[in-house]
């Protein structure tokens, strides 16, 4: 705004500058070894394995050709993998920190910073072993034929804050990189550079290290931001079929007094149900389409399309893309909402109020968190130069308006680790494996046998929870 700042001010500006800009210390130097033009990319392992357990999914089931698929079922595949890309993350995380190039980070960085960074991996093992945990109780459901096109579904969706823990330590990691200037990869044999200065340099006509640094974390968001579409998808098929189910559950009993409104209101609603589920899927599945779109299309333009990258034109299509993302993902939002506020009275036995809860926070880490900090930022560079001065007083606020891209996924990614904490937590209550609602409701699409499990449960101390039927309780 064209007025001085004062010292205080102009410490912060200098150490959130230098988080990105820091200098390489000359004491610390390397041999580095020719190597591939790409370095480990989490969220490519991840599309195409999301893509591969789709296909799986649809092929085998949870059994194949009547054999139970007790370590080849697509749930066991994808915890492996997450568990693989968990450790991945961790490990180059902490290999960096221990060095003299992480150490320099936190050197240069504001107070806060360090003890954020480094709770953060913690954060993603312990959302991947609760997730896995519970999911695993569904399994056992699934297993003993209990309700399993809904348990099916239950678990698809437990797994999106494992989904998103996994892909923003792996994203954490590599901004951690960045803000070093040191490759860990390297020293682990994925990669090498032919430069001095890994993070400015061109490597086999890619462009930019840094560049592909921040291309490569993004991808890991839209990898989570696709999970998270399709286990929306999962949610509102499951919720609109019990909503179906309970409205035509309330006009079953004989007519009285006492209900006779609620009877006719129930009615009515169910006429109009089609309608509505026609109405839920049009913004759903624009989510779906969309986040499936921007993440294959990342992975295209990184891996296979032209090179070098011409990352002027890859971050317009992006913004293309973010823009589309931001619209769908609120659509859909808005649509949860409405369904859960209209209809919230007429679930019986589904617990929707946790339900949508869940479903709503999770699903405001793909567009609105980061969306909200670029909206901050906008209005802080529109604000008169006494404002801008207040508000560079302002502890954190001041770090933030000032943040790059760079910045913002280092510290944006440790962040969503404690979020997905959060999130799997609300999971365990608001999807206990032993609802009521998973045996009442009959209009799902499962048949009658699907519904009776093949062995009673038994909740006795002496057999467990799974009655036994596991061999391990």
């Amino acid at each position: 705004g064209g007025s001085n700042l004062t010292g205080e001010s102009r410490n912060n500006a200098l150490s959130t500058w230098a988080l990105h800009h820091l200098v390489k210390n000359s004491t610390v130097s390397r041999e580095f070894r020719d190597i591939p033009s790409k370095m480990f990319d989490a969220g490519l392992a991840l599309y195409f394995g999301l893509l591969i357990l789709f296909g799986w999914r649809c092929l085998s089931g949870w059994r194949l050709f009547g054999a139970w698929l007790e370590y080849a079922n697509y749930c066991v595949l994808l915890y492996a993998l997450l568990g693989i890309l968990n450790l991945w993350g961790v490990i180059t995380f902490y290999t960096l920190a221990m060095k003299e190039e992480g150490k320099n980070v936190w050197a240069v960085s504001p107070n806060y910073l360090k003890p954020i960074l480094l709770g953060a991996p913690p954060c993603a093992l312990v959302t991947f072993i609760c997730a896995f945990i519970q999911t695993g109780q569904h399994v056992n459901e699934i297993r003993r034929g209990a309700a399993v096109l809904k348990h099916d579904r239950a678990v698809q969706i437990i797994a999106l804050p494992a989904v998103f823990g996994c892909m923003a330590m792996n994203s954490l990691a590599k901004m951690y990189q960045c803000a070093a200037k040191y490759d860990v990869e390297q020293g682990f044999g994925v990669v090498a550079v032919t430069t001095q200065d890994p993070l400015s340099s061109s490597v086999n006509g890619t462009g930019d290290f840094g560049e592909l640094y921040l291309a490569q974390t993004e991808t890991c968001f839209h990898v989570a931001d696709l999970y998270e579409a399709w286990s929306l998808f999962q949610f509102c098929k499951m919720t609109l079929e019990i909503l179906r189910s309970s409205l035509k559950n309330i006009g079953k009993p004989a007519r009285t007094v006492e209900n006779a409104e609620k009877q006719e209101v129930a009615r009515g609603l169910l006429v109009a149900h089609s309608a509505l589920e026609n109405i839920a899927w049009v913004s759903v599945a624009t989510f779906l389409i969309v986040c499936l779109a921007q993440a294959g299309w990342s992975v295209y333009a990184l891996y296979i399309g032209e090179e070098p990258v011409d990352w002027t034109d890859y971050k317009g299509q992006m913004n293309v893309f973010q823009a589309a993302g931001f619209v769908s993902s609120a659509a859909a939002i808005w649509n949860v909402n409405v369904v859960e506020i209209q209809f919230h009275e007429y679930f019986e036995g589904y617990g929707p109020l946790l339900k949508f809860l869940t479903v709503k926070f999770l699903l405001s880490l793909a567009y609105f968190q980061s969306g909200a900090v670029w909206v901050i930022q906008a209005l802080n560079a529109a604000l008169p130069g006494v404002l801008r001065n207040i508000v560079k007083k302002v502890p954190f606020l001041a770090d933030l308006v000032l943040w790059d891209d760079n910045q913002f996924y280092l510290i944006y990614s440790a962040i969503i680790c404690y979020e997905c904490v959060i999130g799997v937590l609300l999971h365990w209550f608001a999807w206990p494996p032993d609802e009521e609602w998973y045996s009442v409701h009959e209009e799902d699409g499962e048949s009658e046998m699907e519904k009776k499990p093949l062995v009673p449960k038994d909740k006795s101390a002496e057999r467990g929870y799974c009655g036994g039927y596991c061999g391990l309780c």
